[in-house]
């Protein structure tokens, strides 16, 4: 079921196409090889759930009581307006390899909500005066003329859009690793990845050179770096952030949304990128919060320092009052499979003109995925499609009894640049697929999803500041910030930032 090209049929596809091949021939094909074993996680979804109704597909809600009898989530309302929080002194000295252009006397429309608020833009949207790079040299010469319709908002609001700030190339890595303008650092963790793609998003934020950023997630890339780099990121509905000024890299799965020290900037850039004219976030809620802990799935291939941050968040939030309920989501273990598919298949549709004149300029790694692409197949795509569909209403019949979800950012701790592969539960996993495996179901739902900043987790190191926890005769645990995900219903990006900040309050 749901074959995948040979590598004989890639190549005819590339010869169809006008590609040549530039990847060496044994990297290319055990990509092929390493991409259909995850493609198995989709093989392995029950037919029906393509072919007939998608509710079939609903959630599975489990809860402590003996005799369950939530139907729907309990009342809450939320009391009183948290005045627009004041701008931040930002670091003057801005430079690469975070930033990769930097606007010294940009136009400023000053007077709104945003005045004062100085930000980076992830160089893959346009903004006036800047080259607009994608991260890569075979990007290189085009100097955007007019700013893409989020950044527009920002400066509308009167934000200073300060330039452009590095991402993994074409935005295809969560590393952040890959760039030909460098690779940023992780001001929060010594030596360690940045994570990505939106990586000088979330470095810029951390360091203190914006205090706001924009970036893009198509898989998790904005919240991923930072979960890596101890920020606040979400990724908001699909669709309430227009993508138009943006190099697409997959049109079903990419999202624009804000980066920021905590909730209430984020919340007050979103109010500018949604057109919510004069919403602010409120101050107290009223009424019990019901909050589903995500098993499963999502418990699984879950390292050590991540599971007892979150293991602890739990306990703190039920200390202060908020029900925790454990929630499971049976389709998002097919996701892997589906991301290989929509993903590769749209990134390729994406990208082919820059594959075909300039690939031998793009970053290895980058061209590599591209050109994997190939081995993808329109019934690949569609099962991929339907799939997005079920899950959907999966997550929405799990928010019909729960405030918000809540599970882990990543699976993973910032590793350092050299590390390929975790081992987690005895088994080794590439950095890659640790650091999207929880992230990227909530692409396919298109539901909001927000990072929020655990300070109690670490790393394995030689070197650094012990963390919580290190015995003698172990290595050192370098701290490292761990992010809580918070899931919301779709269109309630205002509820999810408000029981963000409310949870942030708790958590802080």
């Amino acid at each position: 079921m749901l074959p995948s090209r040979s590598p004989r049929e890639v190549l005819a596809r590339a010869e169809e196409l006008g590609l040549s091949l530039r990847s060496p021939a044994e990297e290319l094909t055990q990509r092929l090889a390493q991409d259909d074993a995850v493609l198995e996680t989709l093989r392995s979804l029950d037919p029906a759930l393509v072919d007939h109704d998608p509710t079939q597909g609903r959630a599975a809600l489990s809860v402590r009581d003996p005799a369950p009898t939530r139907t729907t989530r309990p009342p809450l309302f939320w009391r009183g307006e948290q005045p627009d929080p004041p701008a931040p002194a930002t670091v003057a000295d801005r430079r690469g390899p975070t930033w990769i252009s930097v606007v010294d006397d940009p136009r400023v429309s000053p007077g709104g909500p945003l005045t004062g608020w100085e930000v980076g833009v992830k160089d893959l949207m346009a903004v006036e005066g800047c080259e607009l790079t994608a991260g890569t040299r075979a990007h290189q010469g085009r100097t955007a003329a007019a700013d893409a319709p989020a950044v527009a908002a920002l400066r509308s609001a009167g934000a200073t859009i300060r330039g452009t700030v590095n991402l993994h190339a074409l935005a295809y890595g969560a590393t952040g690793t890959s760039s030909d303008w460098g690779v940023p650092t992780n001001p929060a963790v010594a030596g360690a990845i940045p994570g990505g793609s939106s990586s000088g998003s979330a470095a810029a934020v951390a360091e203190g050179t914006a205090a706001l950023a924009l970036g893009t997630d198509t898989s998790g890339s904005i919240r991923i770096p930072a979960a890596l780099c101890g920020v606040v990121g979400l990724k908001p509905t699909r669709g309430l952030v227009s993508t138009q000024g943006c190099h697409p890299l997959s049109p079903t799965l990419d999202h624009i949304g804000p980066l920021g020290a905590s909730v209430r900037p984020v919340a007050a850039a979103m109010s500018a990128l949604a057109g919510w004219s004069g919403w602010r976030l409120p101050e107290e809620p009223e009424g019990t919060i019901r909050v589903g802990v995500l098993g499963g799935y999502f418990a699984e291939g879950v390292t050590a320092p991540v599971a007892t941050a979150f293991a602890h968040a739990c306990e703190q939030l039920e200390r202060h009052g908020v029900e925790l309920v454990p929630v499971e989501l049976p389709l998002a273990r097919h996701v892997p499979g589906a991301q290989i598919a929509l993903l590769g298949t749209e990134a390729l549709e994406s990208n082919l003109e820059t594959l075909r004149a300039r690939g031998g300029l793009l970053p290895a790694d980058v061209r590599l995925r591209l050109e994997a692409g190939l081995a993808r197949t329109p019934e690949q795509y569609a099962v991929s499609r339907a799939l997005a569909a079920r899950l959907r209403v999966q997550v929405d019949t799990a928010l019909e009894l729960c405030h918000a979800l809540i599970c882990p950012t990543t699976a993973i701790t910032a590793p350092s640049p050299d590390t390929s592969h975790v081992e987690v539960d005895g088994a080794q996993v590439t950095v890659q697929f640790s650091l999207t495996r929880l992230t990227m179901p909530f692409n396919f739902s298109g539901h909001p999803a927000l990072t929020l900043p655990l300070r109690d987790g670490w790393r394995e190191d030689g070197a650094g500041e012990a963390g919580p926890g290190a015995r003698e005769g172990e290595r050192a645990r370098v701290a490292a910030p761990v992010g809580l995900q918070v899931i919301g219903r779709s269109g309630a990006d205002q509820d999810l930032l408000a029981l963000s900040a409310h949870l942030e309050q708790i958590l802080t």
